[in-house]
């Protein structure tokens, strides 16, 4: 017989709640929280990299980049997330972390492309698989069926992720709101871009999708955004442009590991050393206060780093003003300085880039191609292939000399002028260039003028006073003359020679003959700077610098006094020899008056222009050692100047002041003849009774 319960024990029996039941239940029909994937993956996502590597919860002090591309993902401002940079950087996981994220807090479909079987076969069972098994949320949503979790096709509860080979085939006949193409410059595009198929595939959706694309830099064909016009690159070039800054260790002043960045923080290491010692000694380069940084000090500084893109400017103390330009996509850029991963860290990068020129040099099998493997895949940077130019003959550039041009007067077309000066022992020797719209050019003086300019200071100052008060009249018109906007000298030479260049620029600042334009495109504009060529190929093209600080406590305000325009002579030589070959009235031609031609070849100025040749390793050096090239280091300079004042970035219709028309141009002014100069006074130039002649090295102190 069944014992009926009392009604005391009845009275113990804990029920539930309802209401508890009925809340558990209504939550469940509420919409996940919104998080993005950065968010996400540092609360869900696990590594564990199996035979070396980090283990261990996801920390965004390992590659604090990345977070910039995660949040992205999720922005509703975008449609697209480019990611250039180079292997064992992190930009893969970007991807799978945004599959995590997807799954575990947002669905949606999403299709994976990668440029070969072989590559999608590797990545889903090294990558893929392995993060499903290590989390959760992916492994308890993923389907039973085998058809659910086939390596080409993952069903999870409430979405499923395909992974396809990029071909026209897949991505014309797929749909999904979410797209992934991995390594873009490796996927075959005889049938089409493949990013432009795929951006198809997802348009329905608008504003809720998005096209995550991330890739070496491949198809570009060297660091000038002309340049990029297929590939990530492309991608690149019309996105944001955002580029990593990060802080100085000893400075605080903030630069850019990007050669594109307004201070660029390079890599220096001893060209001539055997390669280990290279790996040894390599290191980085603070362009706020000339500090050679370890690697050690990067984690610390990728720690403090910040994403800036066009619209914004970033000071050197890391404040960044302005906002992103709006535009469908997100772009980053990252480069191999910046990847903790990177085999052998910056020693390792320095060294493989070593060995490759080398190669190159050498002649040896495929050694242009690993060059170009090391720039791109190791440093992520676009490559520029070597190649020799076409020879100049100096006799031909002096036949194009033209007779109506005269050497001290400022030809009609000109809307400023910059000037160059090389230091040789005993004697400076100066070279001043014309401008007009569009980079046509001109040669309007060239001086030699004994020196002494490793003792000197005298010999400094009366040369950069002079330089920057000359007015060089007009062709229309002799009464009124044009200044120079900016002159740039070589700092460099014999013992001394640096020394007293900076010093006398230091000089030049307190009589306000050193000015500070302001900031064009990034970059301070002066008109009185100390110059230094470099010939790393993967060197920016210019960049200002401050070398002469050397303080090293973190917490120091003051930054070097002296600023120094370092260029790439390289890349320099290379535009200017592009504009030497060029004959087209307005484009980049360059005009050189018949007085520069001798009575009778050899043209000694003409054959100083065409003293150098470029290698097959991209490097420009003399044909012989005893060739003289003062003449294309000037040509060099001037043209650096130009591009300082932001040649390239002027709109010829609406100009600033100083390039302006003469009628309005602020560089132009009535001639003041000043012929007795009292001690101290700004020199002046006199109207010229005749087109002053070039000097020679024996002639007087600023004769003409």
């Amino acid at each position: 017989m069944t014992e009926v319960p009392s009604f005391a024990s009845l009275t113990e029996v804990q029920f539930a709640d309802p209401r508890a039941i009925v809340a558990r239940a209504l939550r469940e029909f509420l919409p996940a929280e919104r998080i993005d994937v950065a968010d996400y993956a540092a609360a869900e996502r696990y590594l564990n990299n199996r035979g070396g590597g980090f283990v261990g919860k996801w920390s965004h002090d390992e590659a604090p980049y990345l977070i910039g591309p995660m949040q992205s993902l999720t922005s509703r401002m975008h449609l697209t997330t480019a990611i250039v940079g180079p292997g064992r950087s992190g930009k893969t996981t970007v991807g799978q972390n945004w599959m995590l994220q997807s799954v575990g807090n947002d669905p949606a479909d999403m299709l994976v492309y990668g440029a070969t079987e072989g590559m999608i076969e590797a990545y889903v069972k090294a990558e893929v698989e392995p993060m499903i098994d290590l989390h959760a949320v992916l492994a308890q949503a993923l389907g039973k069926k085998p058809k659910d979790r086939s390596m080409a096709f993952k069903n999870f509860r409430s979405m499923w992720v395909q992974f396809l080979v990029a071909t026209y085939n897949n991505l014309i006949n797929k749909s999904a709101g979410r797209i992934i193409i991995t390594e873009l410059d490796a996927c075959d595009s005889k049938d089409g871009d493949p990013f432009k198929l795929a951006d198809l595939r997802r348009q329905t959706f608008g504003y809720e999708s998005m096209v995550l694309a991330e890739s070496h830099p491949d198809q570009a064909d060297g660091l000038a955004p002309e340049k990029w016009t297929s590939g990530i690159m492309r991608l690149y070039a019309d996105s944001d442009r955002r580029i990593w800054y990060w802080p100085c260790p000893y400075c605080n002043g903030f630069s850019s590991p990007n050669p594109t960045g307004a201070r660029v923080m390079t890599l220096d290491w001893p060209d001539d050393a055997p390669l280990d010692e290279i790996r040894d000694a390599a290191r980085m380069t603070c362009p706020c206060c000339g500090v050679l940084i370890e690697d050690k000090w990067r984690r610390a500084m990728n720690r403090d780093g910040v994403w800036v893109g066009l619209g914004q400017t970033i000071s050197v103390e890391g404040d960044v003003t302005g906002e992103l330009i709006p535009t469908d996509t997100a772009g980053f850029w990252i480069t191999g300085m910046m990847s903790p991963f990177v085999i052998g860290g910056i020693g390792g990068l320095a060294r493989a880039m070593a060995e490759a020129r080398r190669a190159v040099e050498r002649g040896d099998e495929d050694a242009e191609q690993n060059l170009k493997d090391v720039t791109v895949k190791r440093w992520g940077l676009p490559f520029d292939p070597p190649s020799a130019a076409a020879q100049l003959d100096s006799t031909v550039l002096a036949d194009r000399a033209e007779s109506d041009l005269m050497l001290g007067i400022v030809p009609h077309g000109t809307r400023f002028l910059t000037e160059s000066v090389d230091v040789q022992a005993g004697r400076f020797e100066r070279l001043t260039r014309a401008w007009g719209a569009e980079g046509e050019s001109w040669i309007i003086d060239y001086q030699i003028i004994v020196a002494d300019p490793a003792t000197s200071a005298r010999d400094w100052d009366e040369m950069i006073d002079e330089a920057l008060s000359r007015q060089y009249p007009l062709a229309d018109d002799p009464t009124r003359g044009m200044r120079v906007m900016a002159l740039g000298y070589d700092s460099g030479g014999e013992p001394g020679v640096t020394l007293q260049a900076y010093e006398a620029w230091r000089r030049a600042k307190r009589r306000n003959v050193a000015r500070k334009y302001g900031v064009i495109g990034g970059r301070e504009a002066w008109s009185l700077l100390p110059l230094k060529g470099t010939g790393r190929l993967d060197a920016p093209s210019i960049t200002i610098s401050y070398p002469d600080s050397q303080r090293k406590d973190r917490m120091a305000g003051a930054r070097g006094e002296i600023p120094l325009g370092v260029f790439n002579s390289n890349r320099l030589k290379d535009d200017l020899h592009a504009s030497l070959l060029s004959i087209d009235p307005g484009s980049p031609i360059i005009h050189f008056p018949a007085a520069l031609r001798a009575s009778a070849p050899p043209h000694p100025f003409f054959e100083q222009i065409v003293a150098e040749n470029r290698g097959r390793d991209g490097k420009w050096a003399k044909k012989t050692a005893s060739s003289r090239n003062e003449v294309l280091d000037m040509l060099t300079m001037t043209t650096v100047m130009a591009r300082i004042m932001g040649l390239n970035r002027i709109e010829w219709d609406r100009p600033p002041a100083w390039a302006a028309r003469w009628d309005t141009n602020s560089m132009v002014k009535p001639i003041v003849v000043n012929p007795v100069k009292s001690p101290g006074a700004p020199l002046v130039a006199e109207v010229p009774a005749r087109a002053p002649r070039p000097s020679t090295a024996g002639r007087s102190r600023w004769a003409t």
